[in-house]
């Protein structure tokens, strides 16, 4: 990955935000944020999976997976997939690479509470510290400063 999140997050699709608002009216407000939101989601993704294939650290041992309660931003994320020359244009400038939708990832999670809990605290903090406060707030509607 060759790009910062500031150079990322300047990436803009108004397309994409348009349609995304007349699929979705009741986000209309929120539409410009969740489409930034998800060029988060990919960087702190694709981050996190250099950082598990450079490392041996525990904290990057875990699933990194768009949760249920994110479900706006997968909803943006398969918008823009329909703008597949954007899409494939923008994953290859940012990320030299195609970035795959995985919606069959489920079977690949952990099978038990204990395990589906301890990934999540794990993809939380790591958010948490590669995104801020704010976002890890605004996608799971939860404050991290009280844990």
């Amino acid at each position: 990955m060759d790009c910062t999140i500031d150079e990322l997050l300047n990436y803009k699709n108004q397309a994409v935000v348009k349609r995304f608002q007349s699929e979705f009216p009741h986000f209309k407000d929120q539409a410009e944020e969740i489409f930034k939101d998800l060029l988060r989601f990919f960087w702190a993704s694709e981050k996190h999976q250099q950082m598990k294939e450079s490392s041996n650290s525990l904290q990057y041992d875990f699933i990194f997976i768009m949760d249920e309660v994110m479900k706006p931003i997968d909803q943006m994320w398969h918008v823009f997939l329909l703008y597949t020359k954007d899409y494939m244009d923008f994953c290859e400038k940012y990320f030299n690479q195609y970035i795959h939708h995985l919606p069959d990832i489920v079977p690949d999670l952990p099978q038990n509470e204990e395990a589906f809990a301890e990934n999540l605290e794990k993809f939380l903090h790591y958010t948490y510290d590669t995104l801020g406060a704010e976002v890890v707030e605004r996608w799971f509607d939860v404050s991290m400063e009280a844990q």
